[in-house]
């Protein structure tokens, strides 16, 4: 079998395991306010938590990544997610699990950061669009399961959170199978300034779309029980919806070898826009619908990273791509937070309200930026 082959298995599962591990948190709300105390804008900063520590380990351990190579950071960041996901499992209070999901969140941001760019330079140069678009499928495998889990575990939610420390099977792997496309040193030098442009407007795009899908989907699965659907039947919306959004990650990662990026994430800004009002139930009747709309639409994600990862030398490809991913993800992050507040004061049914406006917003923004990028002036038009 052949490297890249090797690579993309391991970045997917890795992936796969860390969505898991970040959202399962939002199925237990009830339970860690039952057991631990654990009110609505707390959970929803355990949530936030791990997007906002994603950025500090997305840099440092993209830096290291582009010192010592990508191997050894998948390897770090996949074994200490898992590895904390078990101590948030086990957690005897909220300080812990405050705790566990911060040191969580760092490692995230690594195995995000490594996974991706060593799937990237692994594979062939005309397949490296669906290449990533597999590897960010493990998005939707990763939420998808969490749904799966649910079905069958959500009586027991220590269980439930215990199964986030399976991807520790996958170090082996790792360490026999995967290996890097160059050799790194620490001389390596990181260069910024000439791709600040690219970097920002980058980012912009990134902050909006994880802010319109996280300042929803925080609270999403106690809307949808808020509106008279039932828990199993939330794990099937779930799991159905998720499998769609992997398969779209896909096909949109492969539609970005011969169409334009930029053109394709337009798109699926715009699908989204019409699944919001759906899926929140202000169009009544249509939540499924709606949602699969809405994530069918999201699969331009994987297009968004391919902007920076295309877009600078190898040298610096690690931290920039780390940085630029997870600081978008902060922003996420805040609406997660914001959301909580409001569904607090207002009561979960307000999701409805504020998700429209929250997920609008950031959309606009995203849109805006798109449609206005070559007259921002970037350097790198090629990839777009």
């Amino acid at each position: 079998m052949q490297k890249w082959v090797h690579s993309t298995i391991a970045s997917v599962f890795a992936w796969a395991g860390n969505i898991y591990d970040l959202l399962i948190i939002t199925y237990v709300y009830t339970d860690l306010s039952t057991c631990l105390g654990v009110n609505t804008v707390t959970g929803t900063l355990l949530f936030a938590l791990g997007l906002i520590f994603r950025v500090i380990g997305g840099y440092v351990f993209g830096r290291i990544a582009d010192m010592r190579g990508r191997k050894i950071v998948l390897n770090v960041g996949t074994a200490g997610y898992a590895s904390f996901q078990a101590m948030l499992a086990f957690a005897p209070n909220v300080y812990v699990l405050l705790l566990a999901r911060a040191l969580q969140g760092l490692f995230m941001g690594a195995q995000w950061t490594a996974g991706t760019v060593i799937a990237y330079e692994n594979a062939p140069p005309s397949m490296r669009g669906l290449i990533n678009g597999i590897v960010q499928a493990g998005y939707g495998l990763g939420y998808a399961l969490t749904g799966l889990a649910y079905l069958y575990l959500h009586e027991d939610w220590r269980l439930f959170l215990l199964t986030g420390a399976l991807p520790l099977i996958l170090i082996p792997y790792i360490i026999t199978k995967v290996s890097d496309v160059t050799t790194f040193t620490k001389k390596r030098k990181i260069t910024v300034k000439p791709y600040l442009s690219v970097i920002i407007r980058s980012t912009i795009v990134i902050a909006g779309m994880f802010f319109s899908y996280y300042s929803i989907f925080a609270v999403y699965p106690e809307f949808l029980s808020s509106i008279g659907i039932s828990d199993k039947l939330v794990g099937v919306l779930m799991t159905v919806s998720n499998i769609a959004l992997g398969i779209s990650f896909i096909v949109f990662g492969r539609a970005s070898d011969v169409i334009s990026k930029r053109s394709l994430i337009i798109v699926g800004v715009i699908g989204e826009m019409i699944g919001l009002p759906l899926m929140l139930d202000v169009i009544h009747g249509y939540v499924a619908l709606g949602l699969m709309i809405y994530t069918i639409s999201t699969g331009f994600w994987p297009l968004a990273p391919l902007l920076i990862v295309e877009s600078v030398p190898i040298e610096a490809r690690g931290a920039m791509t780390g940085l630029t991913y997870n600081l978008g993800s902060i922003i996420g992050g805040i609406g997660s937070i914001t959301m909580g507040y409001l569904v607090t004061l207002y009561g979960i049914r307000s999701t409805s309200q504020w998700g429209m406006i929250m997920g609008y917003a950031s959309l606009l923004i995203v849109f805006l930026t798109l449609i206005t990028w070559h007259q921002a002036g970037n350097k790198v038009k090629s990839n777009l």
